[in-house]
């Protein structure tokens, strides 16, 4: 019985990474599948006939000679394979983006959200609904749904706690298959967003890196060696209640001190109001960094000190390649720059701060409701969702 289940885990194992280096390399022939892949031709040629069956792959009529000899059929994912739809469920909105098997962009909405869990559900299945409409979709091309919840979510898809929405021990999974009738994967925003930016965004080819985003509340993800780290409970990540300052400003989880009331947009722009200044949300904090506001970007520069101290312990502890700010960090990436950067050196080890760069996500609004998109199609590929035909 091991020997089966250890079989089919491999063969399911090979058709996610053939299916994702064709994802990747759209109209491979099946020899470069076995080159971006390492597998061998036997079992490319296996993985591609029951890709094939399961209807996710085809081979265009045209052949194309890349080499002096017999000429290679390329091969991709065709339309017609179905669709994915990734939410964004935040307290002020939801964000919906649907796309192909492969990745592209079909359509994207947004709409107001709500504090009340049924109010904000209903309205994401009737957004659902009319996005598929405006696509020329309905159900039955919907292969899974992905959702990104800024909150603490346990490994059975069980909302644990989300103090920005006042959610508390929700199943939201299963109240959300219920809603839509098809496969649903909920996860914590922010490591969906870290998910996007490793199957869609800058960090492809990047092994180690830290993903952190500010949008209601400041959340984070840990890339290492190429897997999302999610720790015992599937917990790991919240850097956004390291604390920053001893005793300093209350936090929506109960305690002090925590980065997010130093660096989310509700705490700019809350500070920013205390300084006279009126803000509507961080573009428009934005845009006055850009007119060249001397107490905005003061204040803008003490958040990245702030978020720059946070990071320093974690650069210290798992020496990544790559620090990623997305959300809406990413919108006041150039005027948290200066402060965090000079904060990871001073306070970061000097070898470790030299080897991490920081960079601005390009996935921009749309990087949870991608994450989405990215959770919907692992879920997709993975056991027992997909079945694959005995090779």
């Amino acid at each position: 019985m091991s020997a089966r289940v250890n079989s089919a885990l491999i063969r399911q194992i090979n058709l996610a990474r053939v299916f994702h280096a064709l994802r990747e390399h759209p109209e491979s022939s099946q020899r470069d599948l076995g080159r971006l892949t390492g597998l061998d031709k036997a079992t490319i040629s296996t993985v591609v006939a029951q890709l094939q069956d399961l209807k996710l792959v085809e081979r265009s009529e045209q052949s194309k000679a890349r080499r002096v000899g017999r000429p290679e059929t390329a091969l991709s994912i065709p339309r017609s394979a179905g669709i994915l739809v990734g939410v964004r469920l935040e307290p002020s909105a939801i964000r919906v983006v649907t796309t192909t098997l492969a990745g592209a962009v079909l359509g994207h909405c947004q709409l107001a959200g709500s504090l009340d869990i049924d109010t904000a559900l209903k309205a994401l299945r009737a957004t659902v609904d009319r996005e598929l409409a405006e696509i020329g979709e309905d159900w039955s091309a919907v292969r899974a749904i992905g959702v990104g919840i800024p909150g603490l979510m346990d490994r059975s898809g069980r909302l644990v706690l989300a103090p920005n929405l006042g959610w508390r021990d929700v199943p939201i999974r299963a109240m959300l298959e219920e809603l839509f009738g098809c496969p649903v994967e909920v996860d914590n925003d922010t490591k969906a967003a870290a998910i996007a930016e490793r199957l869609f965004g800058m960090c492809r080819r990047t092994d180690d890196f830290i993903y952190v985003t500010g949008d209601s509340g400041v959340g984070g993800a840990l890339f290492l060696g190429g897997r999302l780290y999610r720790g015992a409970g599937g917990f790991a990540g919240e850097i956004g209640h390291t604390k920053v300052v001893p005793g300093g400003n209350l936090c929506g989880c109960g305690r002090r001190g925590c980065l997010e009331t130093y660096v989310s947009e509700a705490a700019i722009l809350r500070r920013l109001a205390e300084l006279g200044i009126e803000a509507a949300d961080i573009g428009a904090v934005a845009a006055l960094a850009e007119q060249g506001h001397g107490q905005v970007r003061d204040l803008l520069d003490e958040a990245g000190r702030h978020l720059g101290f946070a990071l320093s312990n974690l650069v210290n502890i798992l020496n990544p390649q790559l620090i990623v700010l997305g959300g809406n960090l990413a919108v006041v990436g150039a005027w948290l720059m200066p402060g965090l950067e000079r904060a990871l050196m001073e306070q970061a080890l000097v070898p470790l701060a030299a080897e991490v760069s920081v960079r601005v996500s390009p996935l921009g609004e749309d990087a949870v409701p991608m994450g989405g998109i990215a959770l919907a199609l692992d879920g997709f590929l993975a056991p027992p969702r997909l079945t694959v035909p005995r090779g």
